[in-house]
C-alpha cells in the first residue's frame, strides 16, 4: 500500500468528534493538536461560554449531558466515552492518528514532560491567576503565591535548561507534548501573569514561545470563535 493509501486508511478509522472548547483555555492543547494533525474534519469545535457565577441554561445542560465539573475541555467520541482531562486527550489524539509522538519503547520523556505540565505546572498557575488577577487584591495571600511562584520558577528553570540544545521539547521536531507544555508557556506569556515574569532571564523559553507561535496551527487555533468570558472577572 502506497503511503497516501497508508493516510487514507487511518483517517477513515478516526471516529467522529466533538471539543467543547473556550479561547485561551486547556481546550487550546487539544484543538491545536487536531489541527497539527490535520484532522479536523473529523472534529465539530463547539465554543462554551463560561462564567465564575451562577452557570446558564446550556452550560447546565453541559453539565449533566458532558461534562459532570461542567469545566472546559471535554471531548465526546463516537462509540466511547467522553474525555475530560486535556493531557490524555493529546496523548489519545496522537495514538489514533500515529502521528507526533515518539516510538513506545521512547516515549519516558514524552510521558514525562506531558504529566509535568498537567499536573506540577497547571496547578500553581492555576493557583497564582487566582491570586494574581482572578480573586480581589485584598484577598491575595502573599504567602500562597511566593511559594506557587517558587514552583513554577523551577518548573520553567528546567524547561530552560532542556531547551538549550532543542528547538522543541523532545528534540528537532514538535509532538503532542509540545502542544500540553505549550499551553503553559502561553500561559506564562499573559500580560496578567505579572507581565510574562517566568520569561524573564529566560532566553530559550521566549525562543520556544516565538516558534509555536509561528505555527500556523496554533495561530488557527488562537483565531478560533469565541469571547473570551473570563476577561469580566480579571482584576481592574
Amino acid at each position: 500500500m502506497t503511503f497516501s493509501g497508508v493516510l487514507r486508511t487511518m483517517a477513515a478509522q478516526i471516529p467522529k468528534m466533538k471539543l467543547w472548547y473556550h479561547p485561551m483555555l486547556r481546550s487550546t492543547r487539544p484543538a491545536w493538536l487536531i489541527k497539527e494533525l490535520g484532522i479536523e474534519d473529523k472534529v465539530e469545535f463547539k465554543y462554551l461560554w463560561l462564567d465564575l457565577g451562577a452557570p446558564g441554561p446550556e452550560r447546565e445542560e453541559y453539565r449533566k449531558t458532558v461534562h459532570p465539573h461542567s469545566t472546559i475541555p471535554a471531548l465526546e467520541i463516537e462509540g466511547r466515552p467522553n474525555m475530560l482531562e486535556s493531557a490524555a486527550m493529546c496523548m489519545y489524539l496522537a495514538d489514533l492518528c500515529g502521528r507526533l509522538a515518539p516510538e513506545p519503547k521512547n516515549r519516558s520523556e514524552y510521558y514525562d514532560w506531558i504529566m509535568y505540565a498537567a499536573m506540577r505546572l497547571d496547578e500553581n498557575m492555576e493557583l497564582l491567576s487566582q491570586h494574581w488577577w482572578l480573586m480581589p487584591k485584598e484577598k491575595e495571600n502573599p504567602e500562597v503565591t511566593a511559594q506557587a511562584k517558587a514552583r513554577c520558577d523551577l518548573c520553567f528553570d528546567r524547561l530552560e535548561n532542556t531547551l538549550k540544545d532543542r528547538p522543541y521539547i523532545l528534540g528537532q521536531e514538535l509532538t503532542a507534548a509540545d502542544c500540553v507544555l505549550g499551553y503553559d508557556v502561553l500561559w506564562a506569556a499573559d500580560p496578567n501573569m505579572k507581565n510574562g515574569v517566568f520569561l524573564e532571564g529566560r532566553p530559550n523559553v521566549q525562543a520556544y514561545l516565538k516558534r509555536i507561535m509561528a505555527r500556523p496551527a496554533l495561530q488557527a487555533t488562537l483565531a478560533m470563535p469565541g469571547e473570551y468570558s473570563l476577561k469580566d472577572y480579571t482584576r481592574k
